[in-house]
C-alpha cells in the first residue's frame, strides 16, 4: 500500500464513519517497531499506531466493528480481542483461528459487539504481547449503569524486560530457574529461620510441616514468578516518568484496571483511599469496598474512587514477587508535587502453605468426562459450590447469570509443570502433544481445575465466559479468566453457545508458550461455518508447535596448590522430550597430564515430571592406556528433598561398571548455596590396563559453597576427597600412585 495511503489511515484511526451510520465503526491499527527507553537503555519494542500501550478502543454495545490491522513488522502477527464474544474466525489466534498476518499484509477483523464493559486486546502470535502489543477496550452499555462517576481512566499494568522475549524463553529452556538470582524473595534457610522466630509457637509446627512437605514434593514455597523483569509499567510509563491524570475534589473516578503483564501478578493500592468494586471482567458485580487487591495477567477490575482531599492520589502496583512496582497519580491541581517514596511496600507475602491443598502429583491423566449428570447428584469435588481459598470467594453478579441446576458434563483440568526443562502441561501433556478437547453445542460443561504447582495460573477460555461456582447460585459471577491459586481446586461452568474452535490457556505468556494450553473444538465445526475454513487449522490446530532448544552447562575449576584443573560439561540439544546429550563429568588435568576424561554421547528422553532415561555410547580417553568406546545407559532426575540423581551403567570388555552420583544444594541465603555430593563407582570385572577393579572402585565426596553471581553465572569453591578401594587401590599402588587425593578448587559455572 502506498505510504501516503498509510498516513491517511493513521489519521483516520478510531474515526467514526458518520453520524448517520454511527453503529458502523472502522478502526485502523498499524503494528510496527518502536524504540523505547524504560530503564535508561534504548531497546526495540512493538507498538500500535506508534503507541505503547496501544490506543484504547472505545465502542458502544451493538456497534458493528471493522478493525483493519496492518502489519509493518518483519514477521507475522495476529491480534486477539480478549473477552469479546466474536465469531471464531475473528478471534485472532495464530495457528488456531487464522494464519498470521504476513509482513506488509492486512487483516480485516469484523464483528458486532454483544456486550459492554472493560476488555483489552493483545498479540496472539509468538511473544509479541511481551514487547508492547496490548491495549484497552471500553464498550459503553446501551443502558447506563446504576452507579455514577464523573471521570473515567483506563489503567494498563504491564511488565518489561530489556532482553528480547525470544531470548528470555531460550534462557528458561536452559534452566527453569534461570532468573532466580534476581528475585528478592526466596526459600533460603535464613528466611526459614527468620519466619520461624517470628511466628507464634503454634504456627512454628505448621511451618516446619509445610517446609518438609514442600521439600518432599520438590517445590518452592516462593515460586511466584519465572522472569525477573527490568521495569513495571503503568499506562506505558515506568517509575522514572510516572503517569498522571487530572481530577478535582468531589470527583468520583472510575478506574479500569487491566493487567497486560506477560508474567506478573500485581498487588495494588491507593493509599488513603478505599475502592468500590463495581465491575469485574466486563460484568457489573454487587459493589463492595476494598483497600487493596491482587490482579493476575489478563484480568480487568473496575473501581470507583471518590476524590475527597486536595492532594495527590497515588496508584501503587507492586509485583507479587516484590521485585519492583509501577505507580502513577491522580492530581487535584496542575504541577502537583507527588512524593512516591512515601508509599510503603506491601508486607512480604507468606510462603505457600500446604494446609488443605489438594495436591496429586502422580495422577496426571485427568481428561475423562462424565455426561449429562445433574449437578446435585455429583460428588463433592465435582459439585463444589464454594470455590474456596480464592480472591473470588465473595464475588457476586449484580444480575442473574444462569440456571445453576442445569445438567453439566465434566472436564477435569490438571495443571502441572517440569521446571528443570521448563515444560508446562495440562493433564500431563504440553499443547503440541495433545488433541483438541471436543465439545458439543448446546451443552453446559463443568471444568474442575486442579493446580498441582506452586504458581498461580490465570486460565482463559476464548469466546466464552466461565460461570465461577463460588456459592452464589444463579448470581455466580461471569469471568473470562480465572486465576487458579497454587495447590487449589477451582470449579467453573461454561455454556457451549458458540461454534468453531477456541484457544484455552494460562495467561502467563511463557507458561502458554511452554505448553499450558489446549484447543476446545466444537464437534460441528465443519458444518456451521459461515466463512471458508482453512482445513489445516481444524485438523491440527496449534498455536505453539514443538520447538528445538539447547542448554549448555560448563563448569571450570582449578586447584592452584596442586596444579590441578577440572572441567565438567553438559549439553542438551533437541525438543522437550528427546535430546542429544553430551556429557563429560569431572575431567581432570593434573600437572599438565590428563588423568580423567570421558564423554557420553547419549540419547536423552523425558519419561515423567522429574525423570529422564538415556543411552548411547561413551568414549573413554583416560585413565585407560588406550582410548576405547563402550555402550552405556542411565537415568537422571530429582528425588524428593531435591536430591539430584545421575546413575549410568557401562559395559566394556566383559566388565559392567556403575557410576552413581547424588547431590543436594542447600540454599543458605538468597544466592549463597552449599552443595554436598557423593559419587561411587562399582565394576564387576578387573581390567588392570584401564584402571578398573572388581567391586567398589572409588568414593568421591564433595562440598561446594557457591554464589549465584547473576543469571547464568555462579562462582564456587569446592573441596573434593577421592578414595580408591579394593582391587583398584592395589592396581594404583602397583603403579606407584596414591589411592586417595584431596583437591581444593576455585572456579565458575556458566549456562549458555
Amino acid at each position: 500500500m502506498p505510504t501516503k495511503a498509510i498516513k491517511v489511515l493513521l489519521i483516520l484511526s478510531l474515526f467514526w464513519v458518520s453520524d448517520t451510520f454511527a453503529a458502523n465503526r472502522i478502526v485502523n491499527l498499524v503494528v510496527g517497531y518502536k524504540t523505547v527507553d524504560f530503564t535508561g537503555k534504548s531497546v526495540q519494542a512493538i507498538a500500535v499506531n506508534n503507541q505503547i500501550p496501544a490506543p484504547t478502543l472505545h465502542f458502544k454495545e451493538g456497534d458493528n466493528v471493522t478493525i483493519n490491522v496492518y502489519n509493518h513488522l518483519d514477521k507475522g502477527t495476529a491480534i486477539h480481542w480478549h473477552g469479546l464474544l466474536v465469531p471464531w474466525q475473528m478471534d485472532g489466534v495464530e495457528g488456531v483461528t487464522q494464519e498470521a498476518i504476513p509482513p506488509g499484509g492486512v487483516f480485516h477483523y469484523q464483528f458486532t459487539l454483544k456486550q459492554s464493559g472493560t476488555y483489552w486486546y493483545h498479540a496472539h502470535a509468538g511473544l509479541q504481547e511481551q514487547q508492547g502489543l496490548y491495549g484497552g477496550i471500553i464498550i459503553d452499555p446501551l443502558q447506563p449503569p446504576a452507579y455514577h462517576y464523573t471521570k473515567d481512566y483506563v489503567i494498563v499494568l504491564s511488565d518489561w524486560s530489556n532482553t528480547a522475549p525470544e531470548q528470555i524463553y531460550a534462557n528458561l529452556k536452559k534452566e527453569g530457574d534461570y532468573y532466580s538470582p534476581r528475585f528478592p524473595l526466596q526459600p533460603s534457610l535464613m528466611k526459614f529461620i527468620h519466619d520461624y522466630h517470628r511466628d507464634m509457637p503454634e504456627e512454628r509446627e505448621k511451618l516446619i510441616s509445610d517446609y518438609k512437605m514442600m521439600q518432599q514434593m520438590r517445590m518452592s514455597i516462593y515460586d511466584i514468578s519465572d522472569v525477573a523483569y527490568d521495569a513495571f509499567l503503568l499506562n506505558g510509563q515506568s517509575v522514572r516518568h510516572p503517569w498522571a491524570a487530572p481530577v478535582k475534589v468531589g470527583d468520583v473516578v472510575r478506574l479500569r484496571f487491566i493487567n497486560a503483564g506477560a508474567g506478573t501478578m500485581f498487588h495494588v493500592k491507593i493509599p488513603g483511599s478505599s475502592m468500590q468494586v463495581v465491575d469485574v471482567q466486563g460484568h457489573d458485580v454487587k459493589p463492595y469496598i476494598i483497600n487493596d487487591f491482587t490482579i493476575a495477567p489478563a484480568e480487568t477490575i473496575d473501581f470507583l474512587v471518590k476524590i475527597q482531599k486536595n492532594s495527590p492520589y497515588i496508584i501503587y502496583a507492586e509485583s507479587a514477587d516484590t521485585l519492583g512496582a509501577a505507580y502513577g497519580a491522580l492530581l487535584t491541581k496542575p504541577e502537583q508535587i507527588v512524593n512516591y517514596q512515601q508509599i510503603a511496600p506491601f508486607p512480604i507475602p507468606e510462603p505457600v502453605s500446604m494446609g488443605g491443598m489438594n495436591m496429586n502429583m502422580s495422577s496426571m491423566d485427568m481428561s475423562g468426562m462424565r455426561h449429562d449428570m445433574p449437578s446435585h447428584q455429583m460428588n463433592m469435588a465435582e459439585n463444589n459450590q464454594i470455590t474456596t481459598g480464592t480472591k473470588y470467594q465473595n464475588l457476586q453478579s449484580l444480575t442473574q447469570t444462569n440456571n445453576p441446576n442445569k445438567p453439566v458434563q465434566i472436564i477435569k483440568i490438571a495443571l502441572s509443570g517440569y521446571m528443570d526443562r521448563y515444560i508446562w502441561m495440562i493433564n500431563g501433556l504440553p499443547e503440541y502433544k495433545a488433541k483438541p478437547i471436543l465439545i458439543e453445542p448446546g451443552k453446559r460443561y463443568r471444568i474442575i481445575f486442579t493446580n498441582n504447582t506452586m504458581m498461580h495460573h490465570p486460565m482463559h477460555l476464548h469466546g466464552h465466559f466461565f460461570i465461577l461456582r463460588n456459592g452464589h447460585g444463579a448470581h455466580d459471577p461471569f469471568l473470562h479468566t480465572i486465576d487458579v491459586p497454587p495447590g487449589a481446586t477451582v470449579v467453573a461452568d461454561f455454556d457451549a453457545d458458540a461454534s468453531g474452535q477456541w484457544f484455552f490457556h494460562c495467561h502467563f505468556l511463557y507458561h502458554m508458550m511452554a505448553g499450558m494450553s489446549r484447543v476446545f473444538q466444537y464437534t460441528t465445526i465443519s458444518k456451521d461455518a459461515v466463512t471458508p475454513i482453512d482445513a489445516s487449522l481444524i485438523y491440527h490446530p496449534m498455536a505453539h508447535p514443538m520447538g528445538l532448544y539447547l542448554s549448555n552447562f560448563l563448569d571450570i575449576g582449578e586447584d592452584p596448590f596442586d596444579n590441578v584443573q577440572q572441567l565438567t560439561f553438559k549439553g542438551l540439544y533437541g525438543d522437550d522430550y528427546n535430546k542429544l546429550e553430551l556429557f563429560t563429568n569431572d575431567s581432570e588435568l593434573n600437572k599438565n597430564t590428563v588423568e580423567n576424561a570421558d564423554l557420553d554421547i547419549f540419547y536423552w528422553h523425558l519419561i515423567s515430571q522429574f525423570w529422564a532415561i538415556k543411552g548411547g555410547a561413551n568414549y573413554v580417553y583416560r585413565p585407560a592406556n588406550t582410548p576405547y568406546w563402550q555402550p552405556g545407559i542411565g537415568i537422571e532426575g530429582l528425588m524428593p528433598y531435591f536430591i539430584d540423581t545421575d546413575a549410568r551403567v557401562y559395559y566394556y570388555n566383559g566388565s559392567t561398571k556403575l557410576d552413581l552420583e547424588l547431590s543436594r544444594d542447600s540454599q543458605i541465603t538468597n544466592n549463597f548455596f552449599i552443595r554436598a555430593g557423593i559419587r561411587s563407582i562399582f565394576a564387576t570385572k578387573t581390567i588392570p590396563e584401564d584402571e578398573i577393579g572388581s567391586g567398589l572402585n572409588q568414593l568421591q565426596y564433595t562440598i561446594r559453597p557457591y554464589y549465584r553471581f547473576m543469571p547464568g553465572l555462579n562462582i564456587f569453591t569446592e573441596f573434593e576427597h577421592d578414595q580408591d578401594y579394593g582391587t583398584l587401590s592395589t592396581i594404583l599402588h602397583n603403579e606407584g600412585e596414591p589411592d586417595s587425593e584431596n583437591t581444593l578448587t576455585f572456579g565458575f559455572s556458566v549456562f549458555f
